[in-house]
């Protein structure tokens, strides 16, 4: 019997697409030790219900719902998702099988839909330096480039049963040996929860994980579907643009800019100021045709503002460095 549980983040508020979720739950093969579902502070739990659900209380947030979750975990794995995500009996099975001789320390199914569409949306990404199909790494999902943007695989062969290691990946639903959850200290990025949206909290994860030696790795033929109920960004486009604009900052520092020596920094340096002049311009387009608004886009500015100052503060400087 394989020792997991489920760790899910929630606010209550997914409905059917949580339903949806307890009934893939419930027919995994095998099953979880224990499901754990972690709700804001005040929140009402969902009405949707297995019976045997431990329901937690944490703050509210993407990061700290997550931990305090894996805190709770007395298994040595746990699938920690989304409440909105739907996935047939044999996940399980498939995303535990690279972890099994301890090579990855996470594994996670493909979710092709998150990449750019081709054409015009993929071509806007790689100007902007937010995305582009990759060309050196084939044989990867994703790898993390210097503006903090992501080059992305859209060659996956789903269904294969190939693994493509990655440097970052979807948060919405992944696979974890906790004994590697627990070594890259995750802990120490609760910044990313400063602002009511933690933008680049996948990133932050896996590529800190990757930093550390504990590489994820996406399972070609472990489909999932994400139904995305999107109760974190709905009425809060301020707040997702703020956040949006400080943590890329503070995550290019701390995991970009920090890891590098010499003149390689002045290079990071360039990438980071190209990638917020074009994520400007951009905005200011989208302004222009409606689809932003002034104080949205205000607000990115004005975060990454913010995170300049914050990366030179005490605040920030108490961070544990990351431990290669």
């Amino acid at each position: 019997m394989l020792d997991y549980s489920v760790i899910i983040r929630t606010t209550g508020k997914a409905g059917e697409k949580y339903a949806r979720l307890l009934k893939s739950i419930e027919n995994l093969n095998p099953q979880p030790k224990e499901i754990i579902v972690v709700l804001p502070e005040g929140y009402t739990p969902p009405k949707e219900s297995l019976v045997k659900e431990k329901i937690y209380y944490c703050p509210k947030g993407m990061v700290i719902q997550r931990l305090h979750g894996i805190q709770q975990c007395t298994t040595r794995y746990a699938l920690i998702t989304d409440d909105d995500i739907a996935f047939e009996p044999d996940f399980i099975s498939k995303l535990y099988t690279p972890l099994a001789d301890g090579k990855y320390g996470f594994s996670a199914g493909p979710l092709l839909e998150f990449f750019p569409k081709p054409g015009a949306q993929t071509i806007c990404s790689v100007l902007i330096g937010a995305a582009m199909p990759t060309f050196f790494h084939k044989g990867r999902y994703n790898t993390i480039l210097k503006t903090t943007g992501y080059s992305f695989n859209r060659k996956i062969k789903v269904g294969s049963k190939q693994l493509y290691e990655t440097q970052s990946a979807p948060w919405t639903c992944f696979f974890a040996d906790m004994e590697a959850m627990k070594a890259i200290h995750f802990e120490d990025e609760l910044w990313l929860d400063k602002h009511d949206y933690s933008a680049h909290d996948d990133t932050t994860m896996f590529y800190k994980a990757w930093l550390c030696g504990r590489k994820a790795v996406i399972v070609s033929d472990a489909f999932y579907e994400h139904l995305d109920a999107g109760t974190s960004r709905k009425g809060n486009y301020e707040k997702v643009e703020y956040s949006n604009g400080f943590n890329t900052v503070v995550f290019w520092h701390r995991f970009l800019y920090s890891q590098e020596k010499g003149v390689k920094k002045l290079w990071y340096q360039v990438c980071l100021e190209y990638r917020i002049f074009a994520q400007k311009m951009f905005n200011f387009m989208n302004a222009i045709r409606g689809k932003m608004t002034k104080t949205e886009r205000k607000a990115f500015s004005t975060g990454v503002a913010a995170g300049k100052v914050w990366i030179k503060s005490e605040e920030y400087a108490t961070i544990l460095p990351i431990k290669h």
